[in-house]
């Protein structure tokens, strides 16, 4: 097995074109497919889930003067299938729509370029061929047919095959796509490549081997001079239109905050902005508007309660996107249920799951500064009120999980068994940080709530601000007694046993959100002391880990089998989005704005280096704990691209407001 901390190659490169509705394409530098989630056509059948891998690549073969060239190196579990001396670029445009690769062999230039088109599942490849001698382009579909989580073995569902004039249509079962081409010629054969290697499922222990169809071929022949040839691929008929996006939502709007002589600044924003987008989806599709909501990651994760919450003021407020952001939390707050706002939506018929404690508070905080960064009161009271309200009296006289506001005004939740908070790995049975009881970032949210709450309806309902602030005032008196950690920071939790609450004091990064949060119940000199310890034990360029280095628990890689990474998730590893948080506190406590650049900056600068580092203008889930904190976990995630668009524009760009 090669060793993942090894250092990175095209091959380990991935790029990332998304269509608005939870479909995508995705692959890697090389064209050679590393994972099952890759495919150049990835559609969601009931938006944003239900994701199927339709075409998976389209396989090129040049041939010149009678000698074949592969150019998209294909493995299998025995041997490869590629030209080592043949010479390519790989280019992605800052169009987010567009992939674009460069070969060359043998007097033979083709730029081959990807399309993804918006708001519906097709995709359009276009190769223009620059030749100094005559030859022939062949191009082989391969496909799956399949649920994007699975792999197509022998024993699938059969794969129906229809040559038509104008397109090949192939089905299995509900998935169907349709694959046309100006190529000037069509050989109808079937084929099945089998044992295709998936190098990452194999270094993760997952099955990695998978048979993939190639219904037909297409074959151009070329001369002298310039032949284009184009494949298109969709899950309707061919004949229908083929739609680009145009322009960037919030591009503008958001540049003019930053001022124009910062150019790393601007440069950084505008990478930000567009990977943000690719995360925005409509539930339900055109056909059937079900509102809007945040995939958390691609290729894997579907829309996630916490993420979207945590995402929404970076992904939509900072870049003006309000009307969207409105449309997502409604989306969440009518999927509401005894408090409780959705973990995530299911992959499949797209129901809610509720195993969550901190959503709830997070949609409090969501919903609270788009009253105030929108400026729109009257929506929030229409629609957004309730769910607030609701959310807090379900937390205060109980809910599921154990979820309940104890006599000293905070939270507690869960058992050693549940996986309430956003350290909530858990695997075969095993809960690898059973967070339960009174967990600091749950209570510095609660406080935070019901503070912003009761701000936003203190004109409308004064009685019940009254009764909230209350409330606030209570919790707040508890966090500080209880919370405070003599040897600095607060303690990550108070955990129930023999009938008395036992302070839990590992360093872990949640005790961050009592530095960063407006309206947080910890005093000055706790959220200093907090920030000095996260500075001295978590902080990395990346990110923050999710535990010191010196605590016997430690993982410093996040390798090896799902178990082994799902061990280490949070328990040294790092994650990106935490520095918003981080950044925040920095910036609330500094004493000049001048000396909380002098800090941050840097460590922006590092964290957007890293958009390039695994999948092209993204950034990942997660690093690993030791340097140099490899890029690894899902590699597109959502609120790590949230939170430093959102630190760039605390640190650099003007208010909303």
């Amino acid at each position: 097995m090669n060793d993942p901390r090894a250092a990175r190659t095209p091959l380990d490169t991935e790029w990332l074109l998304t269509d608005g509705l939870g479909g995508f394409a995705m692959g890697t530098a090389t064209g050679t497919l590393t994972r099952r989630y890759h495919g150049l056509l990835v559609a969601a059948l009931h938006p944003p889930v239900d994701r199927v891998v339709l075409v998976s690549q389209v396989v090129e073969k040049l041939v010149v003067d009678g000698q074949e060239h592969w150019l998209s190196p294909m493995r299998f579990v025995e041997g490869e299938m590629s030209e080592t001396n043949v010479q390519f670029e790989c280019a992605f445009l800052e169009d987010r729509q567009r992939i674009i690769w460069r070969f060359e062999r043998d007097g033979v230039r083709i730029e081959k370029v990807l399309e993804r088109s918006a708001g519906h599942a097709a995709a359009l490849l276009t190769y223009r061929i620059q030749a100094e001698r005559p030859g022939s382009l062949e191009l082989r579909p391969l496909l799956a047919l399949r649920d994007f989580h699975d792999l197509r073995t022998a024993g699938s569902d059969p794969v129906n095959i229809e040559y038509r004039e104008d397109e090949v249509a192939a089905r299995s079962g509900s998935m169907s796509v349709h694959i046309g081409s100006s190529a000037q010629d069509r050989v109808d054969e079937f084929e099945v490549w089998s044992s295709l290697l998936y190098t990452l499922e194999r270094d993760r222990g997952q099955d990695c081997a998978e048979d993939l169809i190639v219904p037909c071929r297409f074959v151009s022949a070329f001369g002298v001079g310039t032949t284009t040839v184009e494949v298109r691929l969709s899950d309707q008929p061919a004949q229908q239109a083929f739609v680009c996006s145009t322009g960037l939502p919030g591009l503008e709007s958001t540049l003019k905050r930053v001022p124009e002589g910062d150019r790393p600044a601007r440069e950084a924003v505008a990478r930000l902005v567009a990977a943000a987008d690719q995360f925005v989806v409509r539930r339900g599709g055109a056909k059937a508007d079900q509102g809007v909501s945040i995939i958390a990651g691609y290729p894997w994760f579907s829309d996630w309660g916490r993420d979207t919450m945590i995402s929404l003021p970076g992904l939509l407020l900072e870049t003006g996107r309000f009307a969207e952001a409105f449309a997502t939390l409604r989306v969440f707050g009518s999927a509401l249920r005894r408090g409780l706002i959705p973990n995530r939506f299911d992959d499949y018929a797209g129901g809610a799951h509720y195993n969550t404690v901190d959503a709830s508070l997070w949609f409090l905080h969501a919903a609270t500064a788009y009253r105030e960064t929108a400026d729109d009161h009257a929506g929030f009271i229409a629609d957004l009120k309730q769910p607030c309200l609701d959310i807090i009296e379900a937390y205060q006289h109980g809910t599921d999980y154990d979820i309940c506001m104890e006599e000293d005004g905070l939270i507690t939740a869960g058992s050693p068994e549940t996986q309430l908070t956003w350290m909530d790995a858990q695997r075969d049975g095993v809960t690898f940080t059973p967070r339960f009881g009174k967990c600091v970032e749950i209570n510095a949210l609660w406080h935070h709530g019901l503070v912003r709450v009761a701000r936003a309806i203190e004109g409308d309902d004064a009685d019940r601000a009254s009764t909230l602030n209350a409330l606030a005032e209570r919790a707040q008196r508890s966090f500080r007694s209880q919370f405070f950690n003599p040897q600095g920071g607060l303690f990550d939790r108070l955990e129930p046993r023999d009938g008395t609450w036992v302070p839990v004091d590992e360093i872990r990064p949640n005790q961050v959100f009592a530095a960063s949060l407006l309206e947080s119940p910890a005093d000055p000199g706790m959220k200093r002391s907090v920030l000095e310890v996260t500075r001295e034990h978590l902080l990395t360029p990346v990110g923050l880990r999710t535990l010191a280095p010196t605590d016997p628990a430690y993982i410093g890689s996040y390798i090896g089998t799902l178990f082994e990474r799902d061990r280490a998730y949070h328990n040294g590893t790092v994650w990106p989005w935490l520095f918003g948080a981080y950044a925040e506190g920095v910036w609330r406590t500094a004493e000049s704005q001048a000396s909380a650049r002098a800090h941050l900056r840097p460590i922006l600068a590092s964290m957007t280096g890293r958009l390039d580092a695994w999948c092209v203008g993204q950034l990942s889930e997660v690093c690993d704990g030791d340097a140099p904190h490899r890029p690894d976990g899902c590699p597109a995630q959502a609120w790590s691209v949230a939170e430093l668009l959102r630190a760039w524009l605390m640190v650099t760009g003007t208010p909303l407001n």
